[in-house]
């Protein structure tokens, strides 16, 4: 691999200025993701529930705001029987759907699709448990980028259904491996007319890109993505928006957006 030792500066920079800003301006930030990638470098071994949990999670969090999803967990753990599987696999898809948009932590086009495909993935998680001896061993047996097309890609023994390559992402990071998250936020602030850093808005292109920043730099996956994310999301940074706050951006030099 070729270092540009422009490019890397220009790379610290950024991420030390985003670094500050998160710090100085907005609260409530969540730092489960990195707190789990610490615990995993740590030594800890993640259960089938846990697993279980981060999955769910990840599934949850997809077009519903984290925030509203945060701010309801202790509902959600008792609504999915403390991802207990065997309890779980017993309820109803219904009954799931019919708490969750009670606590309104549903959305309209997602919710029952995931919660009608439950069972089986739950029966997927139980397959990957028996062939490789436990969850844990195939999440880190592959690389992550192998694991999450072992997840995500239609062709995959380990399909999980209604789960795209972000929400597989989302899932593992929530099992504490270094990965970043392709949601609308990276795709939108990485992209050739704001920060530039890849050429296409590809789920697999924003992964592999990332990946190489880390090894440049040293900076972990989770914390790129962490530092990206809250600068754009909604209830955080909010200025890398869809409508973005130029006026307000103190990453703006390295931005190839036209004002």
């Amino acid at each position: 691999m070729v270092i540009n030792s422009k490019e890397n500066n220009n790379y610290y920079k950024i991420f030390n200025i985003l670094e500050e800003y998160l710090k100085n301006k907005v609260e409530d930030i969540d730092n489960s993701i990195i707190q789990a990638l610490e615990n995993r470098k740590n030594g800890k071994i993640f259960s089938f529930s846990e697993h279980l949990q981060g999955f769910i999670y990840a599934q949850l969090s997809a077009l519903v705001s984290w925030k509203k999803i945060k701010s309801n967990l202790l509902n959600i753990d008792s609504i999915f029987c403390h991802f207990n599987k065997d309890k779980l696999k017993l309820k109803s898809a219904d009954k799931l759907i019919s708490e969750i948009t009670e606590i309104k932590c549903n959305n309209p086009y997602t919710t029952k699709n995931q919660m009608y495909s439950l069972k089986t993935n739950i029966e997927t998680f139980e397959r990957i448990e028996k062939d490789f001896s436990s969850i844990e061993k195939f999440i880190t047996y592959h690389s992550p980028l192998k694991t999450v097309k072992l997840l995500a890609d239609t062709n995959s023994t380990y399909k999980l259904k209604f789960s795209g390559v972000a929400l597989v992402c989302e899932y593992l990071r929530n099992m504490g491996i270094d990965l970043v998250k392709p949601d609308v936020h990276l795709k939108r602030i990485l992209a050739p007319d704001r920060l530039n850093f890849v050429s296409s808005k590809s789920d697999y292109v924003i992964i592999e890109k990332c990946n190489q920043i880390s090894e440049q730099t040293g900076i972990s996956q989770i914390k790129i993505d962490y530092l990206l994310w809250n600068y754009c999301a909604k209830g955080y940074g909010e200025v890398c928006t869809k409508n973005p706050k130029c006026s307000k951006c103190l990453i703006k030099e390295f931005c190839k957006k036209e004002v």
